[in-house]
């Protein structure tokens, strides 16, 4: 018997972005734009670098702006858990018995 997935639900709140992926949001344009011949990987590749060599106070910034987004996603999770959506969604990942 193989696995199954469960089911996501679109209502649900989507799950917060990290520091890095902030961060990376915010270089990928201007990295795009000096380097227009670099491939996915390598400006991946050099956003890392560059995230690794930042001063911790620029880290410090995009590492309070994803604990902003950790809280406004727990609020949006609470009231989204009192919906009927939520409720459903639970429903119908909840595992088959077996005969």
């Amino acid at each position: 018997m193989g696995r199954t997935t469960k089911q996501k639900d679109p209502n649900a709140p989507k799950r917060p972005l990290s520091a890095f992926f902030i961060f990376s949001q915010d270089e990928r344009p201007k990295i795009k734009v000096q380097n227009a011949s670099l491939s996915v990987a390598d400006v991946a590749k050099v956003i890392g670098e560059k995230w690794r060599s930042a001063p911790d106070d620029l880290k410090r910034r995009y590492e309070k702006a994803a604990k902003e987004a950790k809280e406004r996603y727990e609020l949006e999770m609470q009231a989204y858990k009192q919906t009927a959506s939520y409720a459903q969604s639970v429903q119908q990942n909840q595992p088959k018995a077996r005969a």
